[in-house]
């Protein structure tokens, strides 16, 4: 499927924003627009190494930049550059000093510190989880990429000059940039390792019009890795084949309203200590209540649901031999029709118990309370709870002030 567009921030689940240097170093990466880093190539570590040098080893001689050949060399190429090189005499000689980078072709499997232990096959390993938004339903795309190949290149950066003390302000830069034989490039925002590993003279002994020249090369050893996008692979995060054998209990009673009745739905699962994904296989038009054991889980922390949808997703799996129970209203609607042809809504209302009145006045006129917990725990209408007034909740007993008492009505 082709790679989704990238929006500016990633906001994870828990609503928290990455940190802002990590969001810096994930914009490097992903500045070509998609939630999935840029490709590096053979070619993008070469024109890398380049920009590198040219960047970073900028001697002024004669108050003139010795210049960088701006392309990767070879043995064969060094005849074809000399008729086209911009830098060439009157006589379409070329002029010293300057400074060329020389790629050898033997491309070595990596020793990038990172990619040492390998895993074989090539599999393809979780990235980041996307949300999406249809128009119509919350989803999630999970982004996969495979292991990266690591390679290391050896290039030779070579200063051709005329004069000692330009050497020797090369010489300079170098050793001081690779103080610690190391230095670090950046290639589509990734970070590479580069590797100081020998400084060798093959000045000849003959000249160039009579004047005496030097050459001097500095072996570089790249520590760069392979990602290639045509290897990346989106898919959607919830997916048929990731549902494991479930049994489903299905037992229905009535809830007194006001003149009317409503069905609501039960189905029971047992935990085996793995699974996170549950379907009471069919469709969900309300999600009344989720519990674990008794004790009632909340959406968007403890688990997701995705609406018009059978299935609900913990973020942990629940231990092994847990009670889950989901009760649910079986349609294909977000409300409830009486038989006078009336909605019903629902919706769960927060509060938090100050010490100062066991009275809570929700925002609707209720019709029935599906479920008033404390904390977690249900309470039992009649004994936990009472409905006082059309839009009013008293409880029975008092809880411990800070509690936060969590009422789900139909209204």
């Amino acid at each position: 499927m082709p790679l989704p567009k990238r929006k500016k921030d990633i906001v994870l689940f828990d609503g928290k924003e990455l940190l802002p240097r990590r969001q810096e170093l994930l914009d490097r990466i992903v500045k070509s627009d998609t939630y999935l880093p840029d490709s590096i190539l053979h070619d993008d570590m070469d024109r890398g190494m380049l920009d590198y040098v040219e960047k970073n080893f900028r001697v002024v001689s004669d108050n003139k930049k010795i210049p960088v050949i701006p392309k990767i060399l070879t043995i064969q190429r060094w005849s074809e550059l000399q008729n086209t090189w911009e830098f060439v005499d009157d006589d379409n000689n070329i002029q010293l000093p300057f400074i060329s980078v020389i790629r050898q072709p033997d491309v070595q499997f990596g020793t990038h510190p990172s990619l040492i232990r390998t895993i074989p096959d090539r599999k393809l390993f979780h990235y980041a989880t996307v949300k999406t938004w249809n128009g119509g339903q919350l989803g999630a795309d999970v982004y996969k990429i495979p292991q990266p190949i690591p390679v290391d290149i050896t290039y030779e950066i070579t200063i051709v000059c005329n004069k000692f003390r330009d050497l020797n302000k090369f010489n300079k830069i170098v050793l001081q940039r690779f103080t610690s034989r190391q230095d670090y490039t950046t290639i589509k925002g990734h970070y590479i390792p580069l590797i100081l590993d020998q400084i060798s003279d093959t000045t000849p002994m003959d000249s160039i019009d009579g004047r005496r020249f030097y050459v001097q090369n500095y072996k570089f050893i790249m520590m760069g890795f392979l990602i290639d996008a045509e290897e990346f692979e989106v898919s959607p995060a919830v997916n048929r084949t990731l549902i494991l054998t479930e049994t489903v209990e299905t037992r229905e009673f009535t809830k007194r309203i006001v003149q009317k009745t409503i069905d609501i739905t039960i189905a029971s699962f047992v935990g085996d200590g793995v699974q996170v994904i549950f379907s009471v296989g069919e469709t969900m038009g309300i999600l009344f209540y989720v519990t674990i054991n008794g004790l009632k889980q909340e959406v968007g922390i403890d688990f997701y649901h995705i609406a018009g949808t059978s299935k609900i997703t913990f973020v942990e799996p629940p231990v092994d031999g847990s009670n889950i129970l989901i009760a649910y209203y079986k349609d294909n609607r977000n409300f409830i029709i009486d038989e006078n042809g009336r909605p019903i809504q629902f919706t769960t209302e927060n509060f938090i118990y100050d010490g100062s009145t066991l009275e809570f006045i929700v925002s609707n006129s209720i019709d029935s309370v599906v479920t008033l917990d404390i904390n977690g725990l249900i309470e039992e209408e009649g004994e936990g709870f009472t409905i006082s007034a059309d839009n009013k909740v008293t409880l029975t007993n008092e809880p411990v002030i800070g509690s936060r008492v969590s009422i789900s009505y139909l209204y």
